[in-house]
């Protein structure tokens, strides 16, 4: 069972009816049972922004090296003649829409911006996979620690 609080004075705090909970909880175990602790930093989750510039700079990735090989839009629709025409952000973005659907918790398609983080995160996972499995287009992880980077 997960309690929250917060650190106050350097010690553990729970507000009154947590601290309760977290009591009866502990004397419901029974001695010498094994038990697990662990004290996490909750973090805050991504933003719609955040999420939509991490999708922009990947798909930008994406196109710059499918225009570096070649390809144009007949690669994506797998049409037999090349049109011409280059692969945009948006074009690739409709395909992954279908390729590697987001699925809320009924199993219903949703687009980024009705995504969670954890959705996103796992889609943005499969469109990198598709790409490299399937075109050997290498979008890389993004840098956690990018700002502090001159």
């Amino acid at each position: 069972m997960d309690f929250i609080g917060k650190k106050k004075d350097g010690k553990k705090w729970l507000p009154p009816a947590i601290a309760e909970q977290a009591r009866k909880h502990w004397e419901s175990i029974k001695d010498g049972s094994d038990v697990v602790f662990s004290v996490t930093k909750p973090r805050k989750a991504k933003s719609q922004a955040q999420l939509g510039a991490i999708w922009g700079l990947i798909m930008t990735e994406a196109c710059t090296q499918l225009s570096d090989m070649g390809y144009d839009t007949s690669f994506i629709y797998n049409i037999p003649n090349p049109t011409g025409i280059e692969i945009s952000k948006e074009d690739l973005c409709d395909f992954f829409y279908n390729a590697c659907p987001i699925r809320d918790e009924n199993g219903q398609k949703i687009t980024l911006s009705k995504s969670n983080t954890a959705e996103a995160a796992k889609f943005f996972d499969d469109c990198r996979n598709w790409m490299s499995s399937q075109w050997g287009v290498m979008v890389s992880e993004l840098d956690p620690n990018w700002k502090g980077k001159p």
